[in-house]
């Protein structure tokens, strides 16, 4: 009898590491995104800023982006369909850190793991 709670027992404790090793995964994917998500955001400010310059007519400082400064299409169309490609972009990587949070939390419910979040 006390084999067998003993072979429990470390059945139990594989499948702990093993969800924590799980939970620790997800986290740093989370920090991915989370990442990737701040630096969408500061583009997207770049983007505000090249815009209302080019909407006032001056010149398009190179700020180490993608936008074209000469020689390019820089028409207001062009513009307007990169800024929706990436509002569709964000829009997406907000619903996946979304949906990481909740799976996040769930584990964190079934876990019994107490948020340490200052």
């Amino acid at each position: 009898m006390i084999e067998f709670i003993q072979k429990q027992i470390e059945a139990s404790e594989r499948l702990f590491e093993v969800m924590r090793k799980d939970h620790n995964d997800r986290m740093a994917e989370m920090e991915h995104w989370a990442r990737t998500t701040q630096s969408l955001i500061e583009k997207l400010h770049e983007r505000d800023m090249t815009i209302s310059l080019l909407r006032n007519g001056k010149n398009v400082p190179d700020m180490g982006t993608n936008v074209p400064t000469t020689g390019e299409d820089v028409s207001f169309e062009n513009a307007e369909r990169r800024v929706k490609i990436m509002e569709k972009q964000v829009e997406a990587l907000a619903e996946q850190v979304k949906r990481l949070k909740d799976e996040n939390e769930a584990l964190r419910l079934d876990l019994g793991i107490k948020d340490q979040r200052v």
